[in-house]
């Protein structure tokens, strides 16, 4: 790709104003999404020779990571199984607890939306995951309510389709 001159605009600027979280191939997103933070992080390995100050090799890549944090405009009650893991009836509603085990999750995917257009979509599918960190939601006065998610996941794929 050659270097673009000083001015020169950019064919597509990418700008993700909101996205939908589906988890497991559902057939409804499970969740509206809104400030993503998707992670992709690595630590570095240097190999020496003994008493040399130069690298042996190359610096290599280690300790893959990849996890997102966002927040949830709003969501579907099947966010609360996944995130607990258990229901029960309990009169009218349900009741949702923590199970011992972990849940893991096959196919977590976030889709974001590049300047609001449904048609032009980027999308981290993230393996084996899953949803990590604190529940919490904030309850405010003439707002949505937020609920913040964390997802940990041993992979992640980056597809556009723009």
């Amino acid at each position: 790709m050659p270097i673009l001159s000083n001015g020169t605009g950019l064919t597509v600027q990418a700008s993700f104003n909101n996205g939908t979280l589906d988890i497991n191939g559902l057939d409804f997103p499970l969740a509206t999404l809104q400030d993503v933070t998707i992670t992709a992080q690595f630590s570095t390995k240097e190999l020496r020779g003994i008493g040399s100050i130069k690298m042996a090799t190359a610096p290599k890549r280690s300790g893959f990571k990849a996890s997102a944090k966002a927040k949830i405009k709003s969501l579907n009650k099947e966010m609360f199984g996944l995130f607990g893991g258990s229901s029960g009836t309990d009169g009218s509603g349900f009741a949702y607890g923590v199970l011992d085990g972990q849940n893991v999750l096959t196919r977590v995917s976030i889709t974001c939306y590049v300047d609001d257009a449904q048609t032009k979509t980027v999308q981290y599918q993230f393996t084996n995951a899953i949803l990590t960190g604190s529940f919490s939601a904030a309850l405010k006065s003439e707002d949505f309510a937020e609920v913040d998610i964390e997802i940990e996941a041993q992979d992640v794929t980056q597809v556009t389709n723009f």
